[in-house]
């Protein structure tokens, strides 16, 4: 296994200085993220909040600009070739624009990169969840030619919030679909949120079509009591070996159905400065693979 790092965790650096950066830790390969480098507008966080947590997304410096893709794709792999350094997945935020898949499909054919995000269709509660599934099922099948045309494998997400939140929903969705072209990117951070189920049963579910690992955590921690004195609890992004997604027991599995991809740091704590926990994560994640006999 490889292991990477998804520059939405490295909100504070541009590209060369990110792709320095991810070489000097040690890391095998990046995954990029693809957006509009506006950020994000601050009016779609509630008011009050930390800045600093919401860095990521707000002024993220490590991001490729959509609206060039091809350009910032082919300069971006320039830097990770001299660095040795593979691509190993566009991370894009699309939302439904045929024009922009393509564009982004094209730049990923340029580079050689084999795998896209796809949209995360968010799950919404005053609509039919048959509904919801086959429309998503339907854009699938709609993008399915322009995979096919230009040789890239979609992956969807399991986030929380979302049509997708496990391994399970994950295969209602791409039930029946070629995983040549279709897979799912594990990711046991956002199911410490929603839609946490076993490991093994997990990746014995998806089969062919576990096609990438973002690596985080998260926890459950109480934050008071509700009018009838139940403790509440509210959800909160951890360090690696802090938060309640077991790890260790991930690598394990993974390492048991012969995972050979990439396990991507997507980091979204904030104890430690980015490069500290850059170069913490990658001991520790080198230390679980050995563990495992990798």
């Amino acid at each position: 296994m490889k292991l990477s790092v998804y520059t939405v965790s490295l909100p504070e650096y541009n590209i060369p200085e990110s792709v320095a950066l991810i070489k000097e830790m040690g890391y095998d390969a990046v995954e990029w993220r693809v957006d509009s480098t506006a950020g994000v507008p601050r009016s779609m966080f509630p008011k009050g909040v930390d800045p600093y947590a919401f860095r990521y997304w707000l002024d993220n410096k490590s991001t490729l600009n959509v609206a060039n893709i091809v350009e910032e794709c082919l300069n971006a792999k320039k830097l990770c070739d001299e660095a040795g350094l593979e691509i190993v997945n566009l991370a894009t935020t699309l939302r439904g624009d045929d024009e922009t898949l393509e564009n982004v499909l094209k730049a990923a054919q340029a580079i050689g990169c084999k795998s896209i995000r796809g949209p995360m269709d968010r799950y919404d509660p005053k609509k039919p969840y048959a509904q919801q599934l086959e429309d998503t099922r339907a854009y699938l099948r709609h993008v399915e030619p322009m995979l096919k045309k230009y040789g890239i494998k979609l992956l969807i997400e399991t986030h929380h919030g979302m049509i997708v939140s496990s391994a399970s929903a994950a295969m209602r969705v791409l039930e029946g679909f070629d995983p040549n072209y279709f897979g799912v990117i594990f990711d046991p951070g956002n199911m410490v949120y929603e839609g946490y189920e076993d490991y093994t049963k997990s990746f014995d579910m998806l089969g062919a079509y576990l096609g990438h690992v973002h690596i985080k955590n998260a926890a459950l921690v109480p934050a008071g009591e509700d009018e009838f004195g139940a403790t509440k609890y509210v959800q909160s992004w951890m360090p690696l070996k802090k938060g309640s997604a077991n790890l260790k027991a991930l690598v394990e599995a993974l390492v048991k159905v012969g995972y050979d991809g990439a396990l991507s740091v997507e980091d979204f704590s904030n104890e430690k400065p980015t490069r500290e926990k850059l170069e913490e994560n990658a001991v520790y994640l080198r230390q679980l693979l050995a563990a495992a006999g990798k």
